[in-house]
């Protein structure tokens, strides 16, 4: 049997493993910045800017590691990297926002309308037209979304930032997939250009990089924005273990078991996140997470698998 065959049923475990890690990482972050970012007036945006210097820091050595021995002379690489690093954190700082008015198991399900928003950003480009697969999931994506707000909907404003947050990732997705495009022509001391994996590593790298140096310089001339004190740089170190260990695991799972059943296993932070939230309601933690009743739970519950399932319909089309 070939090698990459017989390597298959070994790494599926343990790319499952990394992708249902990654999902939990990002369910656990945003309870972290709802509970560290209410804490004053100012704490989410400060957490935002603090925790994203240190993820820059801890993605130097990333980059230096995956550093090509030569880069694409043509330079097209640097606009997507602009655009990935403006809209990710534009998005960062809609969650943020978000979760200082709605619960992190009310905003982590819904942030699967992101599928319904780069499908019609999509739609948009030339060229680009989705088949009716994918307008089957993103109408799933609709009406996942549409009982999730069933029994206590989210406030008009909340769910206008949640909807700005998944613009901006979804502008940041294409723009990240147009950096790892670019990135691919970088040469290896060899000669041979980068494999789609480490083009992919390099960009997230030098994406975080990026955001760190902004945080910095956003720290240097808004002092607000430094941490204030010891509980501050823990909350950004928490924040930013929680994030950035995510981010790891599914670019590690998207190398164990590809993109496709990656994104998959990561929108299943939805349900982790309600169930999360459930358990904290019941252990008396009433400033992170509401009270509800069995029938509301079990309804968001159902909620959420239905948008994973849209996901999987979406991602898994090779339309």
């Amino acid at each position: 049997m070939p090698p990459a065959v017989s390597a298959l049923p070994a790494a599926l475990p343990l790319g499952v493993a990394a992708g249902l890690t990654a999902a939990l990482a990002s369910a656990i972050s945003y309870l972290v910045s709802r509970h560290h970012g209410n804490r004053d007036g100012g704490g989410s945006f400060r957490l935002l800017v603090c925790a994203h210097a240190f993820m820059g820091g801890a993605s130097l050595p990333i980059l230096w590691w995956l550093w090509p021995e030569r880069w694409p002379e043509d330079g097209r690489w640097l606009a997507p990297l602009v655009g990935s690093a403006i809209c990710y954190l534009a998005g960062q700082a809609a969650v943020f926002a978000a979760l200082t008015r709605v619960p992190a198991s009310r905003l982590a399900p819904l942030m699967g309308l992101k599928i319904a928003i780069l499908a019609a950003v999509v739609s948009t480009l030339p060229g680009d037209r989705l088949d009716p697969q994918q307008w089957l999931a993103v109408g799933l994506c609709v009406v996942a979304a549409a009982m999730l707000q069933r029994g206590g909907a989210i406030p008009a404003t909340g769910l206008a930032i949640v909807v700005v947050a998944c613009l901006a990732f979804s502008l940041s997705d294409l723009c990240i997939v147009a950096l790892i495009d670019a990135l691919q022509d970088a040469r290896h001391a060899s000669g041979r250009p980068l494999g789609r994996l480490p083009a992919g590593g390099l960009a997230m790298a030098i994406t975080y990089v990026v955001c760190g140096a902004m945080a910095v310089v956003a720290s240097a001339f808004r002092p607000h924005l430094r941490p204030r004190d010891r509980r501050d740089c823990l909350a950004a170190a928490e924040y930013a273990a929680a994030w950035f260990g995510g981010v790891v695991a599914l670019y590690a799972c998207f190398g164990l078991v590809g993109a496709m059943l990656g994104n998959v296993l990561q929108s299943t932070r939805g349900v982790m996140a309600i169930l999360i939230g459930a358990a904290l309601a019941r252990g008396g933690w009433h400033d992170l997470e509401e009270q509800v009743d069995r029938a509301t739970l079990l309804r968001r519950v159902a909620a959420a698998i239905l948008m994973v399932a849209a996901i999987a319909i979406y991602v898994g089309d090779p339309g």
